[in-house]
C-alpha cells in the first residue's frame, strides 16, 4: 500500500467518520420529508373545505318588547296558510292596563295572551295584538293549519279543583272558534305546562302525572284526547319509563314518538315509542343531560328537535348554564347533527328555555323565551323575559 493511500475502514477514526455521513444523510431526508408535508399540507387547506353544515343560521329574531308588550315567555310559532305568514304567540307582560281585559277570574290582568306576525321570511309586520286574557300561571298553544289551540293552568273554584281552560281561535282573523271553557282534570293529573300536539286526527292535551301522593317528582304524563273542535274523547297515561310533561309528539309511519326527558333536571332525552293501539314498544335515548324538548318536526327523511342542555345542572338548578340547542336525526333517531341555538356561560345571567319550532318551506324556525337578568333571587314575576326566534335554513345535502 502506498503511503498517500487512506482506506478509511482501517483508520481508528472510521466508525465516526460512517456515522457523521450517516447523520447527514439522516437530516437531508428529514429536510425532504418536511418540504414535502408543507407543500402537500398547504395544497389540501386550499384544496378541500369542511362539509357543510345542516343547518344555516338565516338569521335571529328579537320579537319582544313590541307596543304595550314589554316582553313574553311560553312561546309558540307557525306558519299560518291563510295569511301565508309565520305567526309567533307568547304570554305577554302589558306595560300598561287593557280595559276588559280580565283574566279567568274576572278580574284586571297585567298580562295577556298575544302575537305578532311575520312574513315568510321573518320580516315585520305592523300586525300584533291579544287574542285573549284569560291567562293561567302556566299556559300552552298549537298552530295547526289556519287554527290555533289553547290550554291554560286554571281552578274551579266553586268545585275545588284543578284544571285546563281550554279553546280554539282562527289563526287568521283571531276569533273564537270554540270558546273557553274550564276541563276539569282528576287526582294525580297536574295542570302545569300543558302540551298541545295533533295525533291521529285528534288533540292531545297533556301535563304531568303523579303515580301517587307520596310522589314528590312525577316521573308519568297523563294525555287528555278530543275531537277537532275539543270534545273529549279519551284519556291515557304514560308510565312505560320515566317522563315529562315538557315534551313533543309525533306519529310516522304508523309508529308514534313521544319525545320527552327521564327529569327535569338530571334527565336525559329520550324518545318512547308506541304503536298505533298505544301498546309500548321501546325507548331509545337521544341526548345525556337534556330536557324540555317542546318542539319537533319531521320532514320525510329526518326527525328535528329542539331541546334544553341542562348537562351542567345538578340539584342547585337553576344555578347553572342553560342553553337551547337543535338536533337532527334519521329515521332510527340516531343522531346526525347537534348544534347550538345558544351559547351562554353562568356569568352572562341569560336563561332561556321552552323552546319550540315549526318547519316550514326548508326552514326550522327555533322560538324560545330568556330571561336576560337571571341572577340569583330573579323570579317569573319580575324577571325581564323576552321572546326570542332564530331561523335555520336546512341543507338537503349536507
Amino acid at each position: 500500500m502506498l503511503l498517500c493511500e487512506h482506506n478509511p475502514i482501517d483508520s481508528p477514526f472510521s466508525g465516526d467518520i460512517i456515522t457523521y455521513r450517516r447523520l447527514i444523510q439522516m437530516k437531508a431526508l428529514s429536510i425532504l420529508l418536511i418540504v414535502i408535508y408543507l407543500i402537500v399540507g398547504t395544497v389540501g387547506c386550499d384544496t378541500v373545505t369542511p362539509p357543510p353544515s345542516l343547518f344555516k343560521l338565516i338569521e335571529t329574531v328579537k320579537v319582544t318588547p313590541v307596543g304595550n308588550f314589554t316582553g313574553g315567555g311560553f312561546v309558540r310559532i307557525g306558519y299560518v296558510p291563510g295569511k301565508d305568514s309565520i305567526i309567533v304567540t307568547f304570554k305577554a307582560k302589558l306595560s300598561q292596563a287593557v280595559s276588559g281585559c280580565n283574566d279567568t277570574f274576572g278580574q284586571p290582568n297585567s298580562e295577556a295572551i298575544a302575537y305578532r306576525e311575520y312574513t315568510a321570511d321573518m320580516q315585520e309586520t305592523d300586525n300584533y295584538g291579544i287574542i285573549t286574557c284569560q291567562t293561567g300561571l302556566d299556559v300552552g298553544g298549537m298552530f295547526l293549519g289556519n287554527s290555533y289551540y289553547y290550554a291554560a293552568m286554571g281552578h274551579d273554584n266553586e268545585n275545588n279543583v284543578d284544571g285546563w281552560w281550554l279553546a280554539k281561535y282562527d289563526a287568521v282573523t283571531w276569533t273564537n272558534l270554540v270558546n273557553l271553557f274550564f276541563y276539569p282534570l282528576t287526582q294525580g293529573e297536574n295542570n302545569g305546562d300543558p302540551m298541545i300536539v295533533p295525533v291521529n286526527g285528534q288533540i292531545d292535551i297533556s301535563g304531568k302525572y303523579y303515580r301517587s301522593l307520596d310522589e314528590e317528582l312525577a316521573t308519568a304524563t297523563h294525555h287528555q284526547f278530543f275531537t277537532p273542535d275539543l270534545q273529549f274523547v279519551s284519556k291515557r297515561n304514560l308510565t312505560d319509563t320515566p317522563n315529562i310533561d315538557l315534551s313533543s309528539l309525533l306519529v310516522v309511519n304508523g309508529i308514534t314518538n313521544f319525545i320527552t326527558s327521564t327529569a327535569f333536571v338530571g334527565g336525559d332525552l329520550t324518545v318512547m315509542q308506541y304503536d298505533s293501539a298505544w301498546n309500548y314498544l321501546s325507548t331509545k335515548t337521544l341526548v345525556p343531560g337534556a330536557s324540555q324538548p317542546e318542539g319537533a318536526a319531521f320532514d320525510g327523511t329526518r326527525f328535528y328537535v329542539t331541546y334544553v342542555d341542562m348537562s351542567s345542572c345538578n340539584l342547585t338548578f337553576p344555578s347553572c348554564a342553560m342553553n337551547i340547542r337543535l338536533a337532527a336525526f334519521d329515521m332510527n333517531w340516531n343522531l346526525l347533527t347537534d348544534i347550538a341555538v345558544t351559547d351562554f356561560v353562568l356569568d352572562d345571567y341569560k336563561l332561556p328555555a321552552r323552546p319550540s319550532l315549526t318547519l316550514w318551506n326548508n326552514r326550522i324556525y327555533v322560538c324560545y323565551d330568556q330571561w336576560e337578568n337571571a341572577t340569583p333571587g330573579q323570579t317569573p314575576e319580575n324577571a325581564d323575559s323576552q321572546v326570542y326566534v332564530k331561523v335555520y335554513e336546512v341543507n338537503q345535502n349536507p
